[in-house]
């Protein structure tokens, strides 16, 4: 499973990147929140900080995700109309409000067989094993815990080659990386 291009649109200011290599470092002020809001968006509600902690967590995301080399354009809606309705729908008509039923069934089983565990999310640690889960992982707090003076790069290189897609939260003053396997998203 691949997150390949996210927008995201909510009381915050709006969001959008293409995540075009393993490590996505989204770093701002609610780089957490949209690690949540993208969990969310691949059926992972498992949030210790409650997403609603923003603009009531109104928010709107339109995402391509690629599960089992299949491409599915997605628009996940949060809080619609009222708190906890969610709206999530699949593969769009061109210019019309007319999306495919069965390609968004397929995208919801394929992200509820993929849930079995919490395992992609790590607090406070960038310990992680190889395994069999292909779901993004996402860091919080990991980073920002570090002494500047740390090199992280062989921690960067482990988590390139686990061959998973990796998104980082850090805090709106973390430091540019540079390395050929790491994107900075700023918010």
């Amino acid at each position: 499973m691949n997150i390949h291009h996210v927008e995201i649109t909510s009381a915050t200011p709006p969001l959008t990147f293409t995540a075009t290599v393993p490590l996505c470092i989204l770093r701002g002020r609610h780089s957490d929140l949209v690690l949540d809001w993208m969990r969310e968006l691949i059926g992972d509600f498992d949030t210790p900080s409650h997403p609603d902690r923003v603009d009531s967590g109104r928010f709107v995301i339109h995402a391509e995700v690629e599960i089992d080399h299949k491409h599915y354009k997605v628009c996940y809606i949060r809080n619609a109309e009222d708190t906890g309705e969610h709206r999530l729908a699949v593969n769009f008509e061109t210019n019309s409000i007319h999306f495919s039923e069965d390609d968004t069934r397929e995208f919801m089983a394929k992200c509820s067989e993929r849930h079995r565990h919490n395992r992609n999310v790590l607090r406070n640690t960038v310990d992680i094993a190889p395994g069999d889960d292909d779901r993004p992982l996402f860091l919080y707090d990991s980073f920002d815990r570090l002494d500047e003076a740390i090199d992280i790069t062989p921690v960067l290189d482990k988590l390139a080659s686990l061959g998973r897609q990796v998104f980082i939260a850090v805090c709106q003053g973390y430091p540019t990386i540079t390395h050929d396997k790491v994107q900075m998203v700023q918010l």
